[in-house]
């Protein structure tokens, strides 16, 4: 599927990106009807606790799409957004999706990774793609940019991981399970920096919630006072 019909298509809108936190299970998922709405990784899940429909999918993380390629290749609903490399996988089940064009996990060597994003060298288009964002939300959130959204909203995003609760889902992998307590992921390196470059463009990005725990780092808010 070609990135083209994307760019720019929501124009001075907004959407809802959501992560797969804890958390998420107590949002008002119901009050997203008829927003635009991102869901990440297993977000097709958020259906079970609210959510009424998701428009994209976006997935980052080849290993994590090896760990579940049957599962997404069921789910029917919404764009799919995976990197560009996934068809080259024995687990891809051939289904359609537009390229993310960042450098995935599996195929960075030592000089990509450090390449750590910053506001000076963030993306200028999307199909020259960008280097390691660190967490699919966030990725979520620069092809969000890149389809024209000026405010972007995430929620069930939390960014730390308590041992035997990671997600807000229950039936989670053996290598999600083995997260260590308290672990930050890699994207939390990151936020200080995509919260000055949406500033900077003039992007609304606000962090709804309710167990996010480092509001000096970006805007919060929460759903109830986004959506009346």
């Amino acid at each position: 599927m070609e990135w083209k019909p994307f760019e720019n298509k929501h124009q001075g809108e907004r959407c809802f990106v959501l992560g797969n936190a804890p958390s998420l299970v107590d949002e008002n998922l119901s009050l997203l009807r008829g927003e635009n709405v991102f869901i990440t990784n297993r977000g097709q899940k958020a259906k079970d606790i609210g959510l009424d429909h998701f428009d994209y999918h976006v997935v980052l993380d080849p290993v994590f799409y090896d760990d579940y390629a049957v599962e997404l290749s069921e789910v029917k609903e919404g764009i799919k957004f995976y990197p560009e490399t996934i068809k080259e996988h024995v687990n891809y089940k051939g289904e359609d999706f537009v390229p993310i064009y960042s450098v995935p996990t599996l195929q960075q060597g030592k000089l990509d990774r450090r390449k750590l994003m910053d506001a000076k060298n963030f993306p200028t288009s999307y199909t020259n793609g960008w280097t390691k964002t660190g967490n699919t939300v966030l990725t979520a959130s620069l092809v969000a940019y890149f389809m024209g959204f000026t405010e972007i909203y995430i929620l069930g995003t939390e960014w730390i991981y308590k041992k035997s609760s990671t997600h807000f889902y229950k039936d989670t992998s053996n290598r999600e399970n083995n997260v260590p307590d308290g672990h930050k992921t890699k994207g939390f390196k990151y936020l200080p920096a995509f919260a000055e470059f949406f500033k900077t463009k003039k992007v609304k990005f606000v962090n709804l919630s309710k167990k996010f725990a480092y509001k000096h780092l970006m805007d919060t808010s929460n759903l109830e006072d986004i959506i009346k």
